[in-house]
């Protein structure tokens, strides 16, 4: 009994002691809204912010809570609107958004409504967007969406932009376009052209070949030679790819003989040896000696030679003598001569000289030349074709002389003047690597 008295007294004691202490602490503890010593200094320094008053009751928290909240966020830096999230935010605010994923969804919703109003809004929205590739993506909606309901309209547009971007709008234009009239897109095309290498016919043949693969197969095939052929070749690759591989070869099989059929091959052949390196390899071993080998065998030598030089040159050493084995053997020396050129000199040593191996000489040449001239000559010099002999030594000879100068100029300090062609090297191609390095072995 004596002990429960104890505790109570001591209770009484302890929650009479609190009770004073709350009634005589200083103001400036009892209430936070009175700044303590260096408060205000170190909200001014963002080291701490400000407190708002204590709320007085339960009722109030909430509205201390929030102020609060953002009075941390100006202590911290200038909230970004742009970073909160989309469903909080208009079409035209995602739009400004950093981030190019919601920036692309505002910009797509605001294209959905496919009319004059909506497309004007998007015109000024691009506008207001960095200039540079960062809007790229925005102009091919735009131009695209533009072109479904007023693809002349749209394709004056484009011509009053900048040279990349009128290059990029126009072609999503006619990619557009020609999905529902590829005849009205090919007659604008012809009228405002003149030339042969017309580059609207590459956005064209990309739409037609969504919905038409003959029609745009026949409009690549009847192109004049050059980039925009090339490039329109590609596309119609690449979309026959996606269909399989057996669709690729099909389409490849009914082009015409010559350039583009070669191309067409070669480049199914490097698809297929970076599946599948083995069976591209068996693939170039069953075909009859032809064009389309020598092009298929050269992009599988070239693939194979990135990854193993030694590896791509016993393939090719087994092919037998001839055009074919001699443009793969310039693949594999074009990439083994930068690694180890001692062991490419060892490998062409092999083979008996022919005209057949003065390409692969040649190519050897313009690798070696500038790590050592000297020899890069003498090989020059086991070329048989007597043009091709003359030309390549000539190259070196230019090649040694200048090197010679950049060593002097070096040596005293002084920079070389340059010359026109000086980035040209035996072939016509610059050559690799710099001054100085091992001796190579000579020709037999």
């Amino acid at each position: 009994m004596n002990k429960a008295i104890l505790i109570f007294i001591w209770v009484l004691t302890a929650a009479s002691a609190y009770w004073l202490g709350l009634e005589t602490r200083p103001e400036a503890l009892n209430n936070p809204s009175v700044a303590q010593p260096g408060d205000k200094e170190k909200a001014r320094n963002g080291i701490v912010p400000a407190l708002p008053p204590k709320p007085s009751s339960v009722a109030s928290y909430e509205a201390y809570a929030s102020s609060f909240e953002s009075r941390q966020e100006l202590a911290v830096g200038k909230f970004d609107s742009r970073d909160s999230s989309p469903n909080d935010m208009s079409v035209l605010e995602r739009i400004e958004s950093s981030n190019p994923v919601v920036r692309m969804q505002a910009f797509a919703e605001l294209l959905q409504g496919g009319d004059a109003e909506s497309i004007q809004a998007a015109i000024e929205a691009y506008k207001k967007l960095p200039e540079g590739p960062s809007r790229f993506s925005e102009l091919r909606m735009l131009a695209f969406s533009w072109a479904q309901v007023d693809p002349e309209g749209a394709m004056k547009w484009t011509q009053e932009q900048g040279r990349m971007e009128k290059y990029i709008g126009s072609g999503a234009v006619m990619d557009s376009w020609s999905r529902s009239d590829p005849q009205g897109a090919i007659a604008w095309a012809k009228e405002n052209f003149e030339g042969e290498d017309n580059p609207y016919f590459i956005g064209i043949v990309r739409g037609m070949s969504e919905t038409d693969m003959v029609g745009a197969t026949e409009l690549m095939t009847s192109m004049a030679y050059g980039r925009s052929r090339g490039r329109a070749a590609s596309i119609l690759l690449e979309r026959s790819w996606t269909e399989g591989e057996d669709v690729a070869m099909n389409w490849a099989g009914n082009l015409p003989d010559g350039s583009l059929k070669n191309y067409a091959y070669g480049e199914i052949g490097k698809k297929i040896a970076r599946d599948d390196l083995g069976r591209a390899v068996e693939w170039v071993d069953g075909m009859e000696e032809s064009e389309v080998k020598t092009q298929v065998g050269e992009d599988v030598a070239e693939r194979w030679a990135r990854e193993d030089p030694a590896k791509a040159a016993e393939w090719v050493a087994r092919m037998p003598e001839g055009e074919t084995r001699s443009e793969s053997m310039e693949e594999v020396v074009s990439q083994w001569a930068r690694k180890d050129p001692t062991a490419t000199a060892e490998w062409l040593n092999q083979f008996p000289a022919g005209e057949l191996m003065d390409e692969p000489i040649q190519r050897f040449v313009r690798e070696v030349v500038r790590k050592d001239p000297e020899t890069a000559l003498t090989w020059a010099e086991a070329i048989v074709d007597e043009e091709r002999k003359e030309r390549t030594v000539a190259d070196v000879k230019r090649v040694a002389e200048r090197v010679a100068r950049e060593a002097e100029a070096a040596e005293s300090g002084e920079t070389p003047p340059q010359q026109e062609g000086q980035d040209r090297g035996p072939g016509g191609r610059g050559p690799g690597g710099g001054r100085g390095g091992p001796s190579f072995l000579q020709p037999r």
